[in-house]
């Protein structure tokens, strides 16, 4: 059962080592974000792993008095985190495939007070899947320079 093992403990780990999350396209009004302003940005999810990610939702939260919401034609309040629907992150390829969330991108909120610069937003994996796709059809290709059969024999002549 080694086999199984290993590719569990491979599974459980997968996000940790072959999956990046990032904030990306902030935009807010000047140059400096002001108290209780909003504004908008969106995540980048990148996979450097074998699998073929799917079903992924994400974990949006506000930190240090930051509040977020998902910014699609349905605009909820203002909360603490809220989870995105598995369309704003579709399929992400194995090997360098890459995503940024769709339906319109996330709003924050600034707190209501001023204060250093801290962390105001966090993205984290809430839930995943996981396909073969990549692994079994995309290094199924034939190697270069490896024969495939052969036929020798002696021409002689008659």
């Amino acid at each position: 059962m080694a086999f199984f093992d290993d590719m569990t403990t491979a599974l459980e780990t997968y996000p940790v080592n072959n999956v990046t999350i990032e904030i990306i396209d902030v935009v807010f009004a000047g140059n400096a974000i002001n108290v209780g302003e909003e504004g908008t940005f969106k995540v980048r999810v990148d996979n450097s792993g074998p699998l073929e990610l799917t079903d992924m939702t994400l974990k949006i939260s506000g930190q240090n008095g930051v509040r977020v919401r998902n910014n699609g034609a349905a605009s909820p309040p203002f909360a603490s985190e809220f989870v995105t629907g598995q369309t704003q992150i579709p399929t992400i390829s194995g090997h360098n495939g890459s995503v940024i969330s769709t339906g319109g991108g996330f709003k924050f909120k600034a707190p209501a007070g001023a204060q250093a610069s801290k962390v105001l937003i966090k993205a984290t994996i809430e839930e995943w899947n996981a396909n073969l796709n990549h692994i079994l059809n995309g290094h199924s290709d034939p190697l270069p320079g490896t024969p495939k059969g052969t036929f020798e024999a002696a021409v002689i002549i008659s």
